[in-house]
């Protein structure tokens, strides 16, 4: 099974090289930063579609979301050409969040029979003709869409010296970045220590039913923040943040809900007196 993980994310890792070098082929013939940047990331996106469906399976596409921004936040910066102790900072996190996220995919991958559920369900309730369409707008490039738009700001972020006041964004990303690390630990402790049925009210998902998509809520929140004090024409840039926010409550949380509903008989109450989101003291229970 282990050699199989490796030998299989050792694909991926290939799979994702390819795409990237694809994807910069028409950057070649771009001058604009942002455009150029958007092109690679739609072309890279479609040629990891195709790869997902070879292999048929769309996880191949999962550790994506948090794979190429990597590439992507050094790029703008090194075309923004402004460096400064702030900006270390910022591009620093960023790439925490990045590294982290993709180091928690790699933990759930056991290899290519694995496949996100919520796929699978997907597959199975859509039509067989349409389910390429689906395939590719809903699993793949919605989410691309969603997290360039989330990297919006770092192109006014690479262009401007900026100071203190970008503290607070910075802080809130460390807090977003800490709340998905922890909830996702104790997510593990728990499936790992469970028992069939029961339902994980420690540490942080005793106050909230998704702090792990509050922190990456959070992360993306405070991008944004870090950008508002110096280009504030650029206000509209909060759109990634709140596509992120819509993305989890529109699509993600009902999703997993009526999953867990369905699957742990104790969610029910569960779901009665903790929070859907925020941190919040517990309700008195009801029935």
């Amino acid at each position: 099974m282990k050699n199989k993980k490796i030998r299989d994310l050792i694909i991926i890792l290939v799979i994702y090289v390819v795409s990237f070098g694809i994807g910069y082929v028409p950057c070649l013939f771009l001058t604009d930063t942002m455009l150029k940047l958007f092109v690679f990331d739609s072309v890279a996106t479609v040629v990891v579609f195709v790869f997902s469906v070879i292999f048929r399976n769309s996880s191949v596409y999962d550790a994506y979301w948090s794979v190429a921004p990597m590439i992507m936040i050094i790029w703008i910066f090194a075309a923004g050409g402004k460096f400064n102790v702030m900006q270390i900072v910022f591009m620093i996190v960023f790439l925490i969040w990045s590294i982290r996220l993709t180091i928690n995919w790699i933990t759930v991958f056991t290899d290519f029979s694995y496949e996100d559920w919520r796929y699978k369900k997907f597959r199975n309730e859509t039509p067989k003709l349409l389910w390429p369409v689906v395939n590719f707008f809903g699993i793949h490039y919605m989410p691309t869409l969603v997290v360039f738009a989330g990297m919006l700001p770092l192109f006014a972020i690479s262009n401007t010296q900026i100071g203190i006041i970008s503290i607070p964004g910075i802080l809130v990303m460390v807090f977003g970045i800490a709340m998905e690390l922890f909830a996702d630990k104790q997510m593990h402790h728990f499936l790992n220590n469970s028992q069939k049925g029961e339902v994980c009210e420690v540490g942080l998902w005793k106050y909230s039913r998704h702090p792990n998509y509050l922190g990456e809520i959070s992360f993306w929140l405070g991008v944004y923040l870090v950008m508002l004090p110096y280009d504030i024409k650029h206000w509209f840039y909060g759109i990634g943040a709140l596509s992120v926010f819509i993305l989890f409550n529109i699509v993600s949380i009902p999703l997993m809900e009526k999953r867990q509903l369905s699957r742990r008989a104790a969610y029910k109450e569960y779901k009665l007196r903790t929070s859907r989101l925020l941190l919040l003291p517990r309700k008195i229970k009801k029935l």
